[in-house]
């Protein structure tokens, strides 16, 4: 999977929520935000809203805080700045770095990037030049707790006849991974047929996996905790294997 593997980035937004919560639950509303500027307040007809309720949800933001940053982003002007940026870097080795946030200066947040690439022995590559490694995604998380009254037979069979491409059993985490396009059409029929869906995100898969050596593995991981801990910065994929 890509990021650093997305059972990595699953663990790491755990950690964040114990550490930094006040931190993440900002990142959170302002993901919610730009859906609603983008795509309206309806979750039933808003996917990219749905995912972030969903997601803030997952992460233990209270539905009523997520029922405020929805109606407040509603008729006004909190939040009309905010801005997606998708950046690509390089890092020693080959490693291979996508960028995903939501800013409401581009050139704050690129200048500041930039620096803790540079910091770091690594820096941003021209936009395009990278992307190319990497598949956009569909995934789909489900508990397994929350769907104990179904067999595991049962529910790979769901699966397997949902039009998803393939899955994987991470402890007590299934995750369905989909094409891009076809990811609501998959979760709707796996809902269809009674099972419980957690979180639905995209994810970029690396095309190339990148064998590192620990160490390697070790001072990179250092860069991707001090971009991932930028409040603009959403997500971190590589890559590394």
């Amino acid at each position: 999977m890509a990021g650093h593997s997305k059972w990595a980035q699953i663990k790491h937004r755990k950690s964040i929520t114990d550490a930094k919560k006040g931190q993440l639950f900002s990142r959170l509303i302002r993901e919610i935000t730009v859906a609603v500027h983008n795509g309206g307040p309806k979750i039933e007809t808003n996917h990219r809203l749905r995912q972030a309720a969903e997601r803030a949800q997952s992460q233990g933001l209270p539905k009523d805080n997520i029922e405020r940053a929805i109606n407040r982003a509603v008729g006004t002007d909190e939040g009309k700045s905010l801005q997606d940026f998708l950046y690509e870097a390089t890092a020693a080795g080959g490693i291979a770095i996508i960028i995903e946030g939501i800013t409401d200066s581009k050139n704050r947040t690129l200048a500041e990037i930039k620096h803790l690439l540079n910091k770091h022995g690594a820096k941003l590559a021209e936009s395009g030049s990278l992307i190319w490694n990497f598949e956009k995604i569909g995934l789909v998380e489900m508990s397994q707790e929350e769907n104990a009254q179904k067999s595991q037979d049962e529910i790979e069979m769901t699966i397997l006849e949902s039009g998803a491409r393939d899955f994987q059993h991470i402890n007590e985490t299934c995750l369905v991974e989909t094409d891009f396009a076809k990811v609501d059409k998959v979760r709707q029929k796996l809902e269809s047929d009674g099972l419980k869906i957690k979180e639905v995100y995209h994810d970029y898969k690396t095309r190339l996996p990148l064998e590192l050596t620990e160490k390697a593995k070790k001072d990179a991981e250092t860069l991707l905790e001090e971009l991932s801990s930028h409040n603009d910065v959403q997500e971190i994929y590589t890559n590394i294997k």
